[in-house]
C-alpha cells in the first residue's frame, strides 16, 4: 500500500514534466538549465529567505538606532544589494573582478542618488559641492558635520554588506563568514540602542543564522550523498529543518536563562585605554563623520575640540570617575569653547605651556577659595586630547600637565596630561581656585561698554578691576554671520521684562527664562541646514544641555556680554558609605560661563531640570582661602546641592539615590523592559509555533492521494473538536455525522466524502471514477471553502484542550510503567 502511494505521488509529480516535454522538444530541454540558474536556487528559496532575515535584522537595527535622518531608504538599498549578490554569485559569464566592480559602482551610485534625493531634493551638483566642502574641512584637521555624508556612508556600506553576504553564501560557500560580518554590525548597533526591547533583532538574527547554517550544510551533504550514490528520503530536508528549528529555539531559551555575563575589570581597563587602536579609530571616525542630527553611539562621555548640537547624546550609566573633594561637590570641566559656527562650538588656535607635577599656575581672579579634588578614573571618557578633568580654574595637579591657552586672549581653556590620556585606575589630585564672589559684588561689575577702555598710562599703576581685555571681548563676543536677528530681539525683550539693569541681573534673567520656558529633552533631531540656537529658541523649544548652554551664551553675546560654553561632568551622586562622589556617563554635561571683569569666569546653569549655582549673598564672600565645606561662608555652592542632598539629573528619573541603587522610576523602567522582553519572547514563540504548525499541516498525509489527504485532515480537525471517528463507521456514516454537527457545511462535506470513497475504492478504469470524470479537480476548491470554517469550528469547540492533561498523564504513567518493568527485570536478573 505504501509503495503504491509513493508510485502514485511520483506519477503525479512527473506528469507536468511529460506534458511540457512535447511542446519544446530538444530546444526546450537545452534551455532549462540556463533558466534554472537564473530563476531558481539549487540551495532552495528558503535559504534566500533565511539570508534576507539575517541581513535585514542587522539593517533594521541600524535604522532603529537612528544615526541620521532618512535611514528609511536603507531597506531598498539592501534589497538591491541582496539581489545583485545572488545574481553575481549564480552567473558564470563574467569574471569575479568585473562583477564586483560593476556591483560596487552601482551601489555607490545608488547611495549617491538616494542621499541627494534625501538631503538636496535630487540636486546632484549641490550634493557634490557639499562633499567637496566636507573633504576640505576633514583634510585640514577639522570636524566633518555633514549628515548627508554619513547617510552616504551608511547606504553604501549597507549595499556592500548585503551584496557580500549573498556572495559569501552562494559563491564562496562561507556562510559562517557572512554571519560574523553581520554580527559585528548588529552588535555595534545594539550597543547603541537605549531600549532593550530591540534585542528581538538579535533573536531573529541568531534563529535565522542557525537555520541557514543547518540548511546550507544539509544541502552540501545531499550533494555529496548523490555523488556517492547513497539513498535518502525525499522529505529529509523538511524533517531536518523542523528538528533544527526546535533545537535553535531551545538554544535561544537556554541562553536567555543564563547569567547576563561577566566583565573582567583589568581586561576592560586595557580595552578603554586611550592607546587602544579601536579607540583611536573611533576618535578619527567621530572627527571625520560627526553627526549633527542623528543619534550618537552609547557612551559615557565624548569630548573633542568641537561641541556639536546634535541628536540624542545616548549617555549610559557607566561609572567614569569617583571624587573626594575638600570643598563639596564640584562640576568637573574638561574644555571651554569660544567660537560658534551656527551648528557647533569650536576652539581657535591654542598654545601649550608645560608644567611639572604640582607646579602652580595661580588664578588672577579676585575672591576665590581653594578646593582640592582627589579623582579616581574608572572608565575614561572618549577624548580627542588627554584632558584633565577638574573644577573650574585649575591651579595645579600632581600629574605632568600642559596648559591649553588661547592664542588670541591668553585665557586657559583646558589642561592636558602629558605622556598620554587618563588610564583606568589612575588617581590624581587637582587644586582649583573656585570663585567666592557674592551676588552683590557681581552686580557691581559694569558692562564692557561701560568699563574703562584704556589702561593707566603708568606701567606701575594697578590695573582697574573693572577693566576688560579687548582681546577677550573680541573673542568672546564673536557671532557667526547671518545669525537670526530675532535672537537679539528676544534677549532684549527678556531683560526688559525682568527689569534687569546690571550685567549680572541680565545674565540671570536669560538663565531663568531658558529654565522656565524650554523643556529638557534628549530625543531631538536638528534638521539639516538649520542654525542650532535659532531652531532651539523658536521652533523646537526643547533640547538638552548643548542647546541650553549655547542659547544662553549667544543671547549674552547679543547683549554685549562675553560668554563661552564649557563641557565636562556634573558632580554626580554621593555615595555615603564610601564618602565619595560617583560620576557616571549620564553626568556628562555642558554649561555656560560669563566673564566678569576682575572676577574671571563665573558658572551659570541654564538647563532645565538642573539646579542653579548658588552664590553667597551681600558681602558674605571671604577673601581668604578655605578648605571647609562649600556650605560655609565664602563658598560657591554647586548647582546640585540643596540642604545636603542631591537634586539634579538629566531628567527626574535619571538619578540614583545615594548608595542605595536605582530609584523608583528606574525600577519601573526596568520592569517595563522585562515585561516587554517577556511579551516579545512569547510573541516570537507564537510566530515560530504558527510557522511550525503551518509546515506540519501542509506536509500532513502528503504520501497519499489528494482526496485521502483532505479526508484525513477533515477527520483530524473533527477529532480536535470532539467528533471522533469510530472504527465501526464507514466514511459515508462519519461524513453524515459531521454534516449534522455543522449543517451549513453539509453539502461540501458530503461532496468531498463521496469523491473520496469513489477515488479510494472504485475501479480506476470506470467512467464514474473521479479521475476519469474529472471530479478530482473539484477538491482544491472544496477544501479552500471548507478549511477555514473547520478551523473556526475547532476554535469554538476546543475539545482537544480536554485531553491534553490526560495525554500528559498517560505519558507520565507510561514512563513510570516502563521504569517499573525495567527495575523488576533487573531484580530478576540479580
Amino acid at each position: 500500500m505504501h509503495d503504491a502511494a509513493v508510485e502514485r505521488l511520483a506519477k503525479i509529480i512527473s506528469d507536468p514534466q511529460k506534458s511540457n516535454k512535447g511542446s519544446g522538444g530538444k530546444r526546450f530541454r537545452q534551455d532549462k538549465p540556463q533558466l534554472h540558474i537564473h530563476l531558481g536556487l539549487a540551495e532552495g528559496w528558503f535559504s534566500l529567505i533565511l539570508l534576507a532575515a539575517v541581513v535585514y535584522s542587522t539593517i533594521w537595527c541600524v535604522q532603529v538606532v537612528g544615526w541620521v535622518a532618512h535611514l528609511n531608504v536603507l531597506s531598498l538599498t539592501t534589497a538591491f544589494g541582496l539581489l545583485g549578490g545572488v545574481i553575481a554569485a549564480k552567473q558564470d559569464r563574467f569574471s569575479r573582478f568585473s562583477v564586483h566592480v560593476i556591483a560596487v559602482s552601482f551601489g555607490i551610485l545608488l547611495a549617491v542618488w538616494q542621499t541627494a534625493g534625501a538631503f538636496y531634493r535630487g540636486d546632484w551638483m549641490a550634493f557634490l559641492a557639499g562633499m567637496r566642502s566636507w573633504f576640505i574641512v576633514v583634510t585640514r584637521g577639522g570636524t566633518g558635520n555633514d549628515d548627508a555624508i554619513f547617510l552616504l556612508f551608511i547606504l553604501a556600506l549597507g549595499f556592500i554588506l548585503a551584496y557580500t553576504s549573498a556572495w559569501l553564501v552562494y559563491r564562496t560557500r562561507n556562510p559562517w563568514l557572512m554571519i560574523v560580518a553581520n554580527a559585528v554590525v548588529l552588535l555595534i548597533n545594539l550597543n547603541n540602542v537605549v531600549d532593550t526591547g530591540y534585542i528581538v533583532f538579535l533573536v531573529i538574527f541568531l534563529f535565522s543564522s542557525l537555520l541557514l547554517l543547518l540548511r546550507f550544510n544539509l544541502y552540501e551533504s545531499m550533494k555529496r550523498w548523490k555523488k556517492q550514490g547513497l539513498r535518502y528520503a525525499d522529505d529529509i530536508g523538511w524533517d531536518v529543518m523542523q528538528a533544527g528549528a526546535l533545537i535553535s529555539i531551545g538554544l535561544l531559551i537556554f541562553s536567555w536563562l543564563l547569567p547576563s555575563g561577566y566583565t573582567d575589570f583589568l581586561a576592560s581597563q586595557l580595552w578603554n585605554t586611550s592607546g587602544n587602536p579601536w579607540l583611536q579609530v573611533e576618535n578619527t571616525w567621530n572627527r571625520v563623520i560627526s553627526v549633527n542630527a542623528g543619534s550618537n553611539p552609547s557612551n559615557h562621555g565624548s569630548f573633542r575640540d568641537t561641541l556639536v548640537m546634535a541628536g540624542n547624546p545616548n549617555l549610559n550609566r557607566d561609572i567614569v570617575f569617583t571624587m573626594q573633594t575638600s570643598g563639596g561637590p564640584q562640576y568637573l570641566a574638561a574644555l571651554s569653547l569660544d567660537n560658534y559656527t551656527a551648528r557647533d562650538w569650536t576652539t581657535v588656535a591654542t598654545n601649550t605651556l608645560p608644567l611639572k607635577p604640582k607646579e602652580a599656575f595661580p588664578s588672577e581672579a579676585l575672591l576665590t577659595h581653594t578646593v582640592e579634588q582627589k579623582i579616581t578614573v574608572m572608565n575614561p571618557p572618549t577624548v580627542q586630547e588627554p584632558y584633565i578633568f577638574g573644577a573650574s580654574s585649575i591651579t595645579s595637579t600632581d600629574l605632568p600637565a600642559s596648559l591649553m591657552e588661547s592664542q588670541a586672549t591668553g585665557e586657559v581653556i583646558g589642561w592636558l596630561k602629558r605622556g598620554g590620556g587618563l588610564a583606568p585606575g589612575t588617581t590624581y589630585t587637582v587644586v582649583s581656585a573656585v570663585s567666592s564672589a557674592d551676588v552683590q559684588t557681581l552686580r557691581g561689575v559694569p558692562f564692557p561698554a561701560d568699563a574703562p577702555k584704556f589702561l593707566p598710562p603708568s606701567s606701575d599703576a594697578p590695573v582697574p578691576a573693572t577693566y576688560y581685555n579687548p582681546n577677550i571681548l573680541q573673542r568672546y563676543l564673536q557671532l557667526p554671520k547671518g545669525l537670526n536677528p530675532e535672537i537679539q530681539q528676544l534677549a532684549q525683550k527678556i531683560v526688559k521684562n525682568a527689569n534687569a539693569r546690571t550685567m549680572y541681573d541680565q545674565v540671570g534673567a536669560l538663565e531663568q527664562y531658558l529654565r522656565t520656558n524650554y523643556k529638557y529633552d534628549t530625543n531631538i533631531r536638528l534638521p539639516a541646514g538649520e542654525e542650532g540656537v535659532s531652531w532651539f529658541l523658536f521652533k523646537s523649544e526643547k533640547g538638552y544641555c548643548n542647546y541650553f548652554a549655547s542659547a544662553m551664551a549667544i543671547m549674552a553675546r547679543e547683549l554685549g556680554i562675553p560668554s563661552r560654553v564649557v563641557q565636562g561632568y556634573t558632580s554626580g551622586q554621593y555615595d555615603g558609605k564610601k564618602h565619595q562622589w560617583v560620576i557616571r556617563g549620564i553626568d556628562a554635561h555642558a554649561w555656560t560661563q560669563i566673564y566678569f571683569a576682575g572676577y574671571g569666569w563665573i558658572n551659570f546653569e541654564p538647563s532645565a531640570s538642573f539646579s542653579q549655582f548658588d552664590r553667597p549673598l551681600n558681602k558674605q564672600a571671604s577673601l581668604q582661602d578655605t578648605n571647609n565645606s562649600s556650605t560655609g561662608p565664602g563658598a560657591v555652592l554647586p548647582p546640585n546641592l540643596r540642604n545636603g542632598r542631591l537634586e539634579h539629573g538629566l531628567d527626574p528619573g535619571s538619578s540614583f539615590d545615594s548608595g542605595s541603587g536605582a530609584t523608583v522610576e528606574d525600577s519601573q523602567a526596568l520592569l517595563r523592559q522585562r515585561i516587554g522582553i517577556v511579551l516579545g519572547g512569547l510573541f516570537f514563540l507564537l510566530i515560530v509555533g504558527v510557522f511550525s504548525f503551518g509546515v506540519w499541516w501542509v506536509r500532513l498525509f502528503q504520501r497519499y492521494g489528494l482526496s485521502t489527504q483532505l479526508y484525513g485532515r477533515v477527520c483530524m480537525l473533527a477529532g480536535w473538536a470532539g467528533l471522533q471517528i469510530r472504527p465501526s463507521q464507514t466514511p459515508y456514516e462519519y461524513i453524515k455525522a459531521l454534516a449534522e454537527a455543522s449543517p451549513q457545511d453539509a453539502r461540501v462535506l458530503e461532496r468531498l466524502g463521496d469523491i473520496y470513497v469513489r477515488d479510494r475504492w472504485a475501479d480506476p478504469k470506470d467512467k464514474n471514477h473521479p479521475r476519469q470524470s474529472g471530479e478530482i479537480a473539484e477538491l482544491p476548491m472544496l477544501w479552500r471553502s471548507l478549511q477555514p470554517r473547520l478551523f473556526l469550528y475547532v476554535l469554538r469547540h476546543p475539545y482537544f484542550l480536554r485531553w491534553v492533561p490526560s495525554r500528559l498523564g498517560n505519558l507520565a504513567r507510561s514512563i513510570h510503567r516502563r521504569r517499573r518493568v525495567h527495575r523488576l527485570s533487573a531484580e530478576e536478573e540479580f
